[in-house]
């Protein structure tokens, strides 16, 4: 995620995906905000999933994955 290229990819999956696989992908990214913080490239996908948690974040429910830990 924190690639000069790699990080458009994490940005297309967020954009492209549904809104059920969004809030998985938020949910899987989050435990590494820190890091990303830290990082140019990083700081691109934070500034995507902000738009996205503040734009929904009442739909994003409890952190972590799905119930039954399947993607």
């Amino acid at each position: 995620m924190k690639d000069q290229y790699a990080n458009y990819v994490v940005q297309k999956m967020i954009d492209m995906a549904e809104p059920a696989q969004r809030k998985i992908i938020m949910h899987k990214i989050r435990p590494h905000i820190t890091t990303l913080r830290k990082y140019t490239y990083g700081k691109h996908i934070l500034a995507k999933l902000e738009k996205y948690y503040l734009k929904n974040s009442a739909d994003l429910g409890p952190i972590g994955g799905p119930p039954n830990g399947m993607l």
